[in-house]
């Protein structure tokens, strides 16, 4: 995209020495290298400023218009600040995966790809008490509104160790280049002891049971895609880890393929999860408001022990 030049009286556009702080990017332009969680949580906390819920009965309306707006916030930003290209953001699907990729690529999905994003928004969409559901109930719990709630639970998703699994799937498998090639290079990444996203659960113990939904998923568009090395590449992946540490796939490893496969960019992936699990966290929010006590845990003391002090008359 071209760089807007500055120009006009009061010295506009004329440089008036040098500085290393900046905060309107380094061409002085505009921040068009947001993180797109950043957008997300921006977009959410600015939607509370324009229509706020004035009180809990409009806690309905407020989670809708999040919902409804989660996929136009993406969309926008990414084709505008990637491509220049400011789009409409309005179509005529029907449901929120529909919507969100008619918005992306501009033209009518097949019924296929529909389906795969329904499916992938309700596997997405709730998961018990983890770490940004929890800073969603939190913040429900001081009685705030229904934006604080969902921005925040937004920043804390934003955090790698929560948020990003499928999208560093993703970055990985892309390096390999066959089945065999990658068994060969992940045995590289856990001698070097390096963290393999895609793994494991907090919660599930032998198995996580979306991950065999979305990868039917996957194996279908590879074939629709008519190039099925990636899927190959990500089984391949699945037995390894299996085989080697007895760790099975999360929902979020074929989750990158399936949506590679659909021409999602990469850098939505999070994002797409944050217009699923919008409607856990604003469920959770409604929940914790039912029947409401403040969250407020204790701490064990670490510090210091209580000593003497000399009185300052004394010194």
């Amino acid at each position: 995209m071209a760089e807007k030049k500055l120009s006009g009286a009061g010295l506009r556009g004329q440089s008036a020495g040098d500085t290393s702080l900046c905060t309107v990017g380094k061409s002085g332009s505009g921040l068009t290298d947001a993180h797109p969680m950043d957008v997300m949580r921006t977009g959410a906390s600015f939607l509370g400023n324009l229509e706020p819920e004035n009180d809990f009965s409009e806690q309905n309306k407020a989670a809708n218009r999040l919902l409804a707006a989660f996929p136009a916030i993406m969309v926008y930003w990414y084709k505008f600040s990637h491509d220049g290209v400011e789009i409409d953001c309005t179509s005529d699907e029907d449901s929120i995966g529909g919507h969100f990729l008619r918005l992306l690529n501009g033209s009518t999905p097949s019924e296929q790809h529909r389906r795969v994003m329904d499916v992938s928004l309700i596997l997405y969409a709730e998961h018990e008490f983890n770490a940004s559901t929890f800073t969603a109930r939190v913040c429900a719990s001081t009685l705030s509104d229904m934006y604080s709630c969902i921005t925040g639970a937004i920043g804390t998703l934003r955090g790698p160790l929560h948020g990003g699994a499928n999208e560093a799937a993703m970055d990985m498998i892309q390096k390999f280049t066959s089945p065999a090639d990658a068994k060969e290079q992940m045995a590289g990444m856990l001698e070097r002891k390096e963290k393999i996203m895609g793994f494991g659960h907090a919660i599930y113990r032998t198995s996580d049971p979306r991950n065999v939904i979305i990868k039917a998923w996957s194996e279908k568009l590879a074939a629709e895609n008519g190039d099925t090395s990636l899927y190959d590449i990500s089984v391949a992946c699945e037995e390894f880890m299996w085989d080697s540490k007895k760790l099975f796939c999360n929902a979020d490893f074929f989750h990158a393929s399936a949506y590679h496969f659909m021409g999602i960019p990469t850098k939505l992936f999070t994002p797409i999860f944050v217009c699923s699990r919008l409607t856990g966290w604003a469920a959770h929010v409604m929940e914790q408001r039912t029947n409401n006590r403040i969250i407020r845990p204790s701490a064990d003391y670490t510090g210091a022990e209580p000593r003497k002090v000399v009185a300052i008359a004394d010194r």
